[in-house]
């Protein structure tokens, strides 16, 4: 059985000493943010993105067939800008903890252009929701809740529909009402410009690609945002935060789930997959405002501690724990 998260904050951090005696009050106050890693990653991100754009303009039938190649450019290319597109919208998490520029407003238009313009997200709306998953995380008050499903056929098949996306956005209404009196998790601003600059910033992408001739790459693109995105986004979360010994059949809209993270490790997969700090989201809800670049020094301090052997019973990876929890979305309770 995983340790949960209130469980590990009981050890606590703040009492927690190195093998070279520097306590992690100590520790902490030298790991400020590199505003120029995290920049380097999204910039790195759209130059990827626009060269698979690129890229993709090039199917020109010689290799399967002008249907085959067709085919596999709008599916591969989907595949492609949809996982890319998710590395990128992680980042608005660090926006929501204000870790992508020294001041808060800068913190904020710079989230909206590089990270929310195309898919429609103000990060002023979403900071509060995600507050209040830190604080209600694992219970039924969770606003980011994706985990309280099972890993099923039927969540794989809506994810990769498009239907998941309608549920999401059907229940956000839910998640902008106020939470509680804690002016952290009060009531999100609706954004009234970003939606609407977001529709006419990809129907202006798809005409201009269209405009050249380039319908593959257009219909990769919408392929890559309605399908592959909301896939990557959604498993990745449930993969995050469930619990594999949680019964596919209970409903924890009523009932706690408990708080569950894990350690991804640092590996290609774990570092895209779970960009922005997410391949150690166990390390992220202990002190949720540790920029993710400062992710790796912070594990490094703690496996000097007494919560090393804690810590490496999280450790898993992201397919690992896909495969048990898929296996594991078939565990149903009794009557």
């Amino acid at each position: 059985m995983y340790a949960t998260l209130p469980e590990l904050e009981a050890l606590g951090k703040q009492e927690l000493v190195n093998a070279r005696g520097t306590t992690y009050r100590e520790f902490r106050v030298g790991l400020k943010p590199r505003f120029a890693w995290v920049w380097l990653q999204i910039l790195g991100a759209w130059a990827v993105l626009l060269s698979v754009l690129g890229g993709l303009s090039r199917f020109d039938g010689r290799v399967l067939g002008s249907v085959g190649d067709w085919i596999v450019s709008v599916v591969l290319g989907g595949f492609a800008i949809g996982y890319l597109v998710a590395f990128l919208h992680l980042f608005i998490h660090e926006a929501a903890h204000w870790n992508l520029a020294k001041k808060r407003e800068l913190n904020d238009r710079l989230a909206n252009v590089f990270l929310g313009a195309f898919l429609g997200l103000d990060v002023r709306t979403y900071r509060p929701i995600h507050w209040a998953h830190h604080k209600y995380i694992g219970t039924p008050r969770d606003t980011e809740h994706s985990y309280f499903e099972a890993l099923s056929a039927r969540f794989l098949f809506e994810s990769l529909t498009g239907l998941r996306v309608l549920r999401v956005v059907a229940a956000r209404g839910q998640a902008l009402q106020p939470v509680d009196d804690d002016p952290k998790v009060q009531a999100a601003p609706r954004s009234q410009h970003q939606p609407w600059t977001a529709l006419l910033l990809n129907l202006a992408l798809l005409a201009g690609l269209v405009s050249l001739g380039w319908w593959n790459v257009a219909l990769a693109w919408c392929v890559g945002l309605g399908v592959f995105f909301p896939f990557f986004a959604s498993v990745r979360q449930v993969i995050e935060h469930r619990d594999p010994a949680a019964l596919a059949d209970t409903d924890f809209h009523v009932l706690d789930h408990g708080a569950v993270n894990y350690l991804f490790g640092s590996g290609p997969i774990a570092s895209t997959l779970g960009g922005a700090g997410f391949n150690r989201h166990l390390l992220h809800h202990l002190d949720p405002q540790i920029s993710c670049t400062r992710l790796k020094q912070l594990e490094a301090f703690y496996m000097e501690t007494e919560i090393a052997s804690v810590l490496n019973a999280h450790r898993t990876t992201y397919g690992a724990q896909f495969v048990r929890l898929v296996r594991a979305a078939r565990r149903r309770g009794t009557a």
